[in-house]
């Protein structure tokens, strides 16, 4: 046995049999701040977050529901090796809020984990998320045509777990339904065990959104700097293909705004 895998199984130990190894988890959304937020938790003493960040365990081409708990955290030890005796372990992959299948996994795994959401207006993210893709040379389209070509693009696609699969490279408009996937995560998850976010206060409220981060934890405050962990992509859009995006989330906002008066979470529409 090398010595890395020693340190793993000595690191599930230590864990103990009865914890998992992950306490927490930002599940979402992509292109909302959730790099920005990992970054910023892990400068607490008593987190240890897994590096590197987006570990994609339950909805990798590998993943298997037959997995057991202890099968799943010998997976998760390499990306904890790092941390020695932090009070809590978080980890965070945006994808998991978004695709169909992953939060009762998150559940299974640890009934007791605490999940936290950031959301960002759903028309900027969209235009965020075309650009990342685009950068990447996955999207060759124009933005518009993009989007028009989006439901097409998804219908087809039968299998989300490959890397490359439509579900999760042209997903621009249907991540940003928020409401479903939030009915989802409350579905699986009592409301004190979730935390949802709007990216905008972590930008401007830096240090009360890190505050009531910490307090949801159950842990104490820790001051921590603002920086810029990664910059954006060039979100430049036409003003009339902002305008048609914002008219096709006008459902959108109204389903949103009835979720926020049921489950009392943060203003993620505008009023």
């Amino acid at each position: 046995m090398s010595v890395a895998e020693d340190a793993d199984k000595a690191l599930i130990v230590g864990l103990g049999a009865d914890r998992p190894s992950v306490d927490f988890v930002i599940v979402g959304a992509q292109k909302c701040g959730t790099t920005a937020l990992a970054h910023f938790l892990g400068q607490h003493p008593d987190i240890g977050m897994a590096s590197p960040s987006e570990v994609h365990m339950f909805d990798g081409p590998e993943y298997s529901r037959r997995w057991t708990r202890s099968q799943i955290d010998a997976r998760y030890a390499p990306y904890f090796r790092h941390c020695d005796d932090e009070l809590l372990r978080g980890e965070s992959t945006p994808i998991y809020m978004y695709l169909p299948g992953v939060v009762p996994e998150l559940k299974r795994y640890n009934p007791d984990m605490k999940l936290i959401v950031l959301l960002r207006d759903p028309v900027e993210r969209a235009i965020s998320n075309y650009h990342m893709e685009k950068n990447r040379g996955v999207e060759y389209r124009s933005l518009w045509l993009a989007l028009l070509a989006e439901p097409f693009r998804l219908n087809r696609c039968k299998d989300p777990r490959p890397f490359d699969s439509a579900l999760r490279c042209h997903s621009y408009r249907r991540r940003g339904l928020y409401s479903h996937q939030l009915r989802n995560v409350y579905q699986y998850f009592d409301r004190d065990r979730v935390l949802v976010l709007r990216s905008n206060e972590l930008r401007n409220c830096h240090r009360a959104v890190l505050e009531r981060v910490f307090t949801f934890l159950g842990l104490s405050t820790c001051e921590v700097a603002p920086a810029v962990v990664r910059k954006g992509n060039n979100e430049g859009a036409p003003w009339v293909v902002r305008f048609l995006l914002r008219l096709s989330f006008a459902a959108e906002f109204a389903r949103l705004r009835a979720l926020k008066r049921r489950v009392l979470i943060g203003s993620v529409a505008r009023s």
